[in-house]
């Protein structure tokens, strides 16, 4: 459902900023679909542990401007970028800085827990990947510089939605879903936001990184 939404509003007429110019009933009903899946990872995730190792999905996104172009509600907060100066920004580096995962790098021993944050006014993705990629937004895939999407961003039933202000209970390490290694995580529409997790035995080491967090 996502994609096709998507599809659909990058097809459009577009701004300055190359970015369509939708009505606003349209515009709703995208954001909408992603709030109504971000409320459901917000419900799922609220019981946060304690001893977790948290990781920060940042942005800043003002809201006003955002929501002009995306819709109602895209945008949440007091962030004092606007989305002029966003796509500006993406398309001199291929990076919106304040659009980061924090940490870059993480290292954990077996047995920690990890907490995921959302602490932007955006909807983001924190999403295990086996190779770094683009997401499912197209143009934010080109103007990045990450023209193939990474596959499990593809896979819209798996991808759990985080909204602004939201917190998702993460993989403990040395579980199935976070063996010792080394381990890729990216947001599924901002494709810059990007963290590698080493995981190590207690006084082990886990395999080295095979790229870098970023793209550059």
């Amino acid at each position: 459902m996502l994609a096709t939404l998507y599809e659909q509003l990058y097809s459009e007429p577009t701004n300055q900023g190359g970015f369509p110019m939708k009505t606003k009933h349209f515009q709703t009903m995208i954001w909408a679909a992603v709030a109504a899946i971000a409320l459901l990872s917000l419900t799922a995730g609220a019981g946060a542990v304690q001893g977790d190792k948290k990781i920060r999905l940042l942005d800043d996104c003002e809201p006003t401007t955002f929501n002009a172009v995306l819709g109602d509600g895209a945008c949440v907060g007091n962030g004092h970028t606007t989305f002029d100066e966003f796509i500006a920004e993406l398309a001199a580096t291929q990076d919106a800085h304040a659009w980061r995962n924090q940490p870059s790098n993480m290292h954990l021993n077996v047995g920690r827990d990890t907490l995921i944050e959302n602490r932007g006014g955006e909807t983001h993705t924190f999403t295990p990947v086996a190779e770094f990629g683009g997401g499912f937004v197209d143009e934010l895939n080109g103007i990045s510089g990450n023209p193939v999407p990474a596959p499990e961003c593809l896979n819209f039933g798996a991808i759990v939605f985080i909204p602004a202000g939201g917190i998702e209970v993460g993989p403990t390490a040395g579980s199935s879903d976070l063996p010792v290694g080394s381990h890729k995580f990216q947001c599924c529409i901002h494709p810059w936001m990007r963290t590698i997790i080493e995981v190590h035995q207690p006084g082990g080491q886990a395999s080295p990184a095979q790229s870098q967090a970023h793209h550059h």
